[in-house]
């Protein structure tokens, strides 16, 4: 399985790069009223939601380390003020402190999972 490391790893950084592109396609349909094509969008998030938690779920199990496991229950954070973020976005109930909680949430989620990702693991 070890020697499966980098090919998981490089599916992984892909999953989470078009993860994130997706995230910013979702907020900006979101905040332009395109409800039908951010529906379309946050329902395709959420399915690459679930391919960066396989692919990172294996990582763990490949690289076995203290530090891989503090990085997937970051990365898992970093999921959840995602999902958090467009919800609320989609509800009309992201607004005043919690709005501007969940967006600073998200960028340090964002800096520590990769500070992690490519300076303490890699």
């Amino acid at each position: 399985m070890a020697e499966h490391y980098f090919a998981f790893l490089h599916t992984h950084t892909l999953f989470w790069f078009i993860t994130l592109i997706l995230f910013a396609l979702t907020v900006t349909f979101l905040r332009v009223g395109k409800a039908k094509l951010s529906k379309i969008m946050q329902m395709t998030l959420r399915l690459f939601y679930v391919l960066v938690l396989i692919t990172g779920i294996v990582l763990i199990f490949i690289h076995m380390s203290l530090l891989a496991v503090i990085k997937g229950i970051l990365a898992f954070w970093l999921i959840y003020v995602m999902e958090m973020i467009t919800n609320r976005m989609a509800k009309g109930t992201l607004e005043g402190n919690s709005k501007w909680l969940f967006w600073i949430q998200f960028v340090v989620a964002v800096f520590v999972v990769l500070y992690f990702g490519y300076f303490v693991i890699g």
